[in-house]
């Protein structure tokens, strides 16, 4: 029997994990194409920030996840996509398929205001992480030699934009290891002079929690020191300042982008429709209408359920991989996909947390706890999960450090 020729465009949670399913089944040659050679467990990245996590423990190859004796992995970038032949476009050719798996995930979105993109550090891959890291030690740094209070307090004002389960994980984390360092290696830093801010356009942080949930992060970061700026939509960013649309300045001594995302631009003949945030808009069955055996998952892909857009979550992404891998592998049309929303859970620092899990609720350790755990089990490998248990098992006993590689 002719196997089924399958191309997957992305290995994120989307793409890889439906590679995983596809591939464990013999009618299925699967071919993968990507720009990285591994796989990014993001909900880590975080604490790759701070170095509570060490940066390679968070990154497994692909050829580690999907078995390359089954899934011909290709480590090149697709430039190109022509559903009329079902084709991937690269560098060293074009390849035809007669399934296409579109997962190219997402960027940045910086919603056109002006000075965003260039007065900012993106938080989407490990680089970035790295690279926030070596951005703060560099503030403490110029700030423990800066001799004039006005720029040292300029120097010293961290925000974040975005209030979403990304930028409040963060925020809490960067508080955290602010508190922890400024006072024992810092001591030309008054800890009064540091601040930490979160910027949010809505009127709430982890506006997809109940209310309740919503309320007790909000405590939590009051009680961090966190200053939270909600009805507060940027309108302009330099160098030297944020400027909301309320008209109020506030000093940019480092901004951290977490405010949203746009799915990542991959040039697809012929057009296909696509919402403000670039995502392609699929049918019920996560197919791209018009273009039977083509599917658009995770962050690159528009999928309405109830009338409402899908979030842009891993738990999304792994649910839709599974689908469309059976849809693949029997194509009659059946049900339609329907997301099962487990809950949402998010980490506020050291033993704190809020979870929301089938409609029972957990603050404070207990959901730090569940946190760990749910995110460790995820890890798609053993390695990893005892190499970063090791690393919260050392940043508990030792602290963290404030080497700085530039």
């Amino acid at each position: 029997m002719e196997k089924i020729r399958i191309g997957v465009l992305g290995a994120g949670f989307a793409g890889l994990y439906c590679c995983r399913h596809l591939s464990s089944d013999g009618r299925a040659r699967v071919t993968l194409f990507d720009r990285n050679n591994y796989f990014l467990y993001t909900p880590f990245l975080h604490e790759v920030s701070t170095g509570t996590v060490e940066s390679r423990h968070v990154v497994v190859p692909i050829r580690k996840i999907a078995d390359p004796h089954r899934v011909s992995i290709r480590n090149e970038e697709v430039t190109g996509v022509d559903l009329g032949e079902k084709s991937f476009i690269t560098a060293s050719g074009r390849f035809q398929f007669d399934v296409l798996v579109l997962a190219a995930g997402s960027a940045a979105n910086f919603y056109n205001i002006p000075g965003a993109a260039e007065n900012c550090i993106t938080f989407k891959s490990v680089y970035d992480a790295i690279r926030l890291r070596n951005s703060i030690i560099n503030c403490l740094e110029r700030a423990a030699i800066e001799a004039n209070p006005a720029v040292k307090r300029e120097m010293l004002t961290f925000n974040v934009a975005g209030a979403g389960c990304t930028g409040v994980e963060l925020v809490t984390e960067m508080a955290e290891f602010l508190g922890q360092i400024v006072t024992r290696e810092y001591p030309e830093i008054s800890p009064g002079e540091v601040r930490v801010n979160l910027i949010e356009a809505a009127s709430n942080v982890l506006t997809s929690f109940p209310p309740s949930l919503s309320r007790a992060a909000l405590d939590r970061l009051g009680d961090m020191g966190v200053e939270v700026m909600t009805d507060s939509p940027i309108a302009s960013v330099s160098r030297e300042f944020i400027r909301l649309a309320s008209g109020r300045r506030i000093s940019n001594g480092l901004l951290v982008w977490a405010a949203g995302i746009r799915a990542r631009e991959v040039e697809i003949t012929p057009p296909v429709n696509r919402d403000a945030q670039g995502r392609i808009v699929t049918d019920e069955f996560l197919e791209v209408p018009g273009h039977e055996g083509v599917f658009a998952l995770g962050d690159c892909a528009l999928s309405l359920q109830g009338g409402k857009p899908l979030a842009a979550t891993a738990s999304v992404a792994v649910q839709q991989a599974k689908y469309a891998a059976r849809r693949i592998l029997n194509p009659a049309k059946g049900v339609p996909f329907r997301f099962r929303n487990r809950g949402d859970m998010a980490s506020l620092g050291f033993m704190s947390g809020v979870c929301d899990i089938y409609g029972w609720h957990f603050r404070q350790f207990t959901a730090w706890l569940i946190w760990k755990l749910f995110k460790l089990a995820m890890m798609p490998r053993y390695k990893n999960r005892f190499q970063i248990l090791s690393d919260w098992i050392i940043a508990m006993a030792f602290r963290r450090d404030t080497s700085r590689f530039s």
